[in-house]
């Protein structure tokens, strides 16, 4: 038989397991569909437990240093700590320091403009709108004067910590921001913090001082903060009724040297024990080891990996399960033929593997669609990277193993003596 034939002979007789497949159509979809749906599921957790992840570094993206200074009890970015001041110019008269920059960063309570932007609105309850409702009129549903926190950064205008496009936005808009009570609101802030009716709403509050909008930058939302508004350090003082020479929640430092590690050891040796200095590496650890082990957010998340997989694999294994009953008698003949239990076992396995590739890609375009989606309209980064792909695949065939193994004892059990 030339290799032509037996490739033609493969083709007619495909392996037992895609037949098998091909042969139960309903059930197949069944269980490709509870795949699929599982893995959609899964890249959606593992979206946004990366988004949580950038969580941790995203604020830090946007300012231009190299080591930065921070309280001793620095846990997090968004409730950093103090330390005095006096400190950056302690660090900047070392000769491996070129510059010190001061940064402030504390959440406050923000007046929330109604929608419509009117006294009727404002002063009524607004009607009940459905979740779908919700995300179909995002920034037009209809809500009341509200009062919520949001992230107040200050920085001194002389030495601006940014980099672009932020820096170029402050700098600007710099001549307003001198004025008392004028700030910049973040125009990727959620809608209901009124971002897109700065022209129409008069009534701005900030920590219950009246404030005035006076321009826009752009930062990108997280888990963190909902919103965020940018004012120079003596707003920034007057907002929270502090010393304007007060105490700094870092200091953002460039340096001489590449040698970061050497000079942030020198820092800690040469500054008083009130403030400690860290590399942007050792910051995005801290916050990464806040945001994914310390809070419910990232724990929610990775837990919610682990339940869409088991129900993956409950789906493959009530599927896989009763199609070896349904097929024991097909199974029994096999053993009579000759066939191994390894063989048959095989062909369950080989099966299960098949569910989870088909399901696979399916999933794997709907999840990209979501991403695109929850983007769009949350603003939260969603990012389908290439190792989430690879630890979804990875996943779902560990969880069609996994279940085919558990459906093998069932296939032990076919007995040729049954047959006759």
């Amino acid at each position: 038989m030339t290799r032509t034939s037996l490739a033609l002979d493969g083709l007619r007789t495909p392996p037992l397991a895609l037949r098998n497949v091909w042969t139960a159509p309903a059930r197949s979809l069944v269980a490709i569909a509870g795949i699929g749906f599982a893995t959609v599921m899964v890249l959606l957790q593992l979206g946004f437990l990366e988004a949580v992840r950038f969580t941790a570094s995203i604020n830090y993206d946007q300012l231009d240093f190299d080591v930065a200074l921070v309280s001793p009890q620095f846990e997090q970015f968004y409730d950093p700590g103090t330390f005095p001041r006096e400190r950056l110019r302690q660090a900047e008269a070392l000769e491996a320091v070129r510059a010190a920059r001061p940064l402030w960063a504390r959440m406050n309570r923000w007046r929330c403009p109604p929608y419509p932007v009117t006294a009727e609105a404002a002063a009524r309850t607004p009607p009940q709108v459905s979740p779908l409702g919700r995300w179909w009129l995002g920034p037009r549903r209809p809500r009341p004067l509200q009062v919520r926190d949001l992230l107040v950064l200050g920085i001194d205008l002389d030495r601006n910590p940014f980099r672009p496009p932020v820096r170029d936005q402050i700098e600007a808009a710099r001549p307003l921001l001198h004025t008392r009570n004028r700030l910049l609101m973040n125009a990727w802030s959620n809608p209901d913090f009124g971002w897109q009716d700065r022209h129409a709403f008069s009534g701005w509050e900030l920590g219950g001082l009246a404030v005035d909008v006076v321009g826009g930058f752009t930062l990108q939302r997280s888990f963190g903060a909902d919103a965020a508004v940018l004012c120079d350090s003596d707003n920034f003082a007057r907002l929270f009724r502090i010393p304007p020479t007060g105490p700094v929640a870092f200091g953002l430092l460039k340096v001489q040297s590449e040698d970061l590690a050497g000079t942030v050891r020198l820092l800690n040796l040469r500054l008083p024990p009130d403030v400690k200095a860290l590399t942007r590496d050792e910051l995005y650890r801290i916050e990464q080891d806040y945001w994914v082990r310390q809070t419910a957010t990232g724990k929610i998340f990775a837990f919610g990996v682990f339940v869409t997989m088991v129900v993956a694999a409950v789906v493959i294994y009530q599927v896989l399960s009763n199609d070896v009953r349904d097929r024991l008698p097909e199974y029994a003949t096999l053993k009579a033929m000759g066939h191994t239990t390894f063989y048959l076992s095989r062909v369950v396995l080989v099966q299960a593997a098949i569910y989870a590739l088909a399901a696979y890609l399916p999933a794997v375009i709907l999840g990209a669609v979501l991403y695109r989606i929850t983007d769009t309209l949350a603003n939260i980064p969603m990012i389908l990277t290439s190792t989430n792909l690879a630890l979804v695949l990875a996943l779902n065939l560990t969880a069609a193993f996994g279940s085919g193994l558990l459906t093998l004892g069932k296939l032990r059990r076919a007995d040729p003596a049954d047959l006759f």
